[in-house]
């Protein structure tokens, strides 16, 4: 195998920085939501803490199974079978319709009992639940959108993804001050106003995805809105194949992140809410290795439509190397600046100081990160999709959501405990994957 040329950086970083914006633009709205519910108090980031812990790995998740669509018309675009792409489409958004009803009807009789259960302080529970039902109003356009974005991008056109994200990120960051703060006759919400905020803000770009549907090519020629397909098990039952065991990786992933968040809840509201600045922050740099994973899912599928493997080869040495040393830089800045950094959460001075030993150890994290996550879509643009979610499983599951309970509890760590469970975990994880991707491309040599 030869060194990627240049013409293929090129290429992958035409399509990486698209999506590298439009991810922190996604995750954007969690992390503007964690430092405007901050400016507001402590009980409202801690409020929108526990809600955003339960909600995050179940969207990321079902985004998941969207996802799986993105690999199949890659293919089916290297391949030269451009005609089967619109079948594909309409299962997908099919798909997307059932679980926005499935996540209502499971969120409207699971969480209310759930955060009884959790036996938080009552102004805690009361802009956590506020917070979802706000959220409940936008489920539909918030799933819907994502599934259309990964549609877009699988066409090679993230430019068009990015443009809707970022504009969706600013509506968000405007409603969130009005909200949250009030203004215009609208009375201060506090933490709950973010949810409002990310409801109204998903509406508008899931009319302008639709939009994109009908009136650009080549989805105009699809005709999605105007042509009449029925549900059809054969193509559903395609993508869910790839889909499902994405979403069980990607939700034990994300869920990690989230169970830690909620086990914080024992050591107090300062450290919940100082726990949940350090994901936010942990989940924005999280963007770069996964808009990396995203492009790499996308060329690679095309290159093996195509049949040609010594490219998908190419392209996954390519991208690991892009995502490591990004990984360098992030993890460099966050070094430097790591009290402008923590003060942006909190004008606290115990909750800052909290905030800032997080943030240490979600910059050695990143470096795990940028080593394993690449390597996912490295595999899935092979639609070796089935080994990442038993990695997963066992990594972040049954190895460190035990160990980081015992070493918050037997060791002097406390509550940090978690995080240094965390960063092995997702080591090992990351040598898994790799060892995998080895053995996998050295049977097409």
């Amino acid at each position: 195998m030869s060194f990627p040329h240049m013409y293929q950086w090129k290429h992958f970083l035409a399509l990486f920085f698209p999506l590298l914006l439009t991810q922190i633009a996604q995750v954007g709205t969690s992390v503007f939501s964690s430092i405007f519910s901050g400016q507001a108090g402590t009980v409202d980031l801690a409020g929108v803490a526990v809600a955003v812990n339960i909600w995050y790995p179940v969207f990321a998740g079902i985004c998941g199974i969207f996802f799986g669509v993105s690999p199949i018309i890659a293919q089916l675009r290297g391949a030269d079978k451009a005609s089967r792409i619109p079948i594909y489409i309409t299962q997908s958004l099919y798909i997307s319709i059932f679980f926005s009803m499935f996540t209502l009807t499971a969120g409207s009789l699971c969480i209310p009992p759930f955060l009884d259960f959790m036996g938080l302080e009552t102004a805690v529970h009361i802009v956590s639940q506020g917070y979802f039902i706000a959220l409940a109003l936008g489920i539909f356009p918030i799933l819907m959108q994502a599934t259309l974005r990964y549609i877009v991008d699988a066409h090679g056109m993230t430019h068009v993804s990015m443009a809707i994200l970022l504009l969706n990120l600013v509506l968000t960051v405007a409603l969130f001050r009005l909200f949250i703060f009030g203004g215009w006759g609208i009375p201060a919400m506090g933490g709950i106003g973010t949810g409002y905020a990310i409801t109204i803000a998903s509406w508008v770009s899931f009319f302008i995805f639709a939009a994109i549907i009908q009136w650009k090519e080549p989805f105009r020629s699809y005709r999605i809105w105007t042509k009449w397909r029925p549900f059809h098990w054969t193509y559903c039952y395609h993508l869910l194949q790839l889909g499902i065991p994405i979403f069980i990786a990607v939700f034990c992933e994300t869920s990690l992140f989230s169970i830690v968040g909620l086990l914080m809840a024992e050591y107090g509201t300062l450290y919940l809410a100082a726990n949940q600045a350090a994901i936010s922050y942990s989940t924005l740099t999280y963007c770069i290795p996964w808009s990396v994973s995203l492009t790499a899912t996308i060329i690679i599928g095309y290159e093996v439509g195509a049949k040609h493997y010594d490219k998908a080869r190419q392209y996954a040495v390519l991208s690991q190397i892009t995502a490591l040393f990004i990984a360098c830089i992030t993890a460099s800045l966050t070094y430097i600046f790591l009290d402008p950094i923590s003060a942006i959460f909190t004008a606290d001075t115990t909750t800052f100081k909290a905030i800032r030993t997080f943030l240490l150890f979600a910059m050695v994290f990143a470096f795990c990160d940028a080593a394993g996550t690449p390597v996912q879509g490295v595999l899935r643009g092979y639609k070796d999709v089935k080994v990442i979610t038993y990695i997963a499983f066992v990594t972040y599951w049954i190895i460190s959501i035990p160990m980081g309970y015992a070493i918050a509890h037997i060791t002097p760590y406390g509550p940090y405990g978690y995080w240094l469970s965390l960063i092995i975990s997702l080591a090992i994880n990351a040598v898994a994957l790799n060892m995998r991707l080895w053995r996998h491309t050295a049977w097409q040599q």
